[in-house]
């Protein structure tokens, strides 16, 4: 184990194949996370997808601890909040210089939004790749 990895203590949910599912109460760890003024997910059941390594094996409500890389965290915060933020404002201010429509600027700012996590959600397999959890 890292001792410069987050974790936190789940129980296993589901198991199909190699992936195993484990459900975290995120509060308990939120007061050492670099992310938790950030985050909303504090207090909630997050469930959380792993790739078991060869030679381990789970069992449905067994006890694990979930695992990750305080990078891992900080580059999940800037996907989902930073990154959107500054595209919102960049197509805002922006649109206003060109057109000098605050109307337009704002509505086109908020309007890329939707586009920006629609884009998201269809890389959400090529970003699983990246964000690997690792479970033990």
């Amino acid at each position: 184990m890292n001792h410069d990895s987050i974790n936190h203590d789940g129980q296993v949910v589901e198991i199909s194949g190699s992936k195993v599912v484990a459900e975290i109460l995120v509060s308990e760890a939120c007061g050492t996370c670099q992310a938790k003024g950030l985050c909303h997910t504090n207090g909630k059941r997050v469930r959380v997808e792993a790739e078991a390594e060869p030679g381990q094996e789970f069992k449905v409500g067994q006890q694990v601890r979930v695992s990750f890389t305080p990078t891992l965290a900080m580059s999940s915060v800037l996907l989902a909040y930073v990154l959107p933020l500054v595209l919102m404002f960049a197509v805002m201010f922006t649109l206003i210089a060109i057109t000098g429509s605050q109307d337009i600027g704002c509505v086109s700012g908020l309007a890329v939004l939707p586009v920006y996590y629609t884009i998201l959600y269809m890389l959400r397999h090529k970003l699983r790749r990246k964000f690997k959890f690792k479970i033990f």
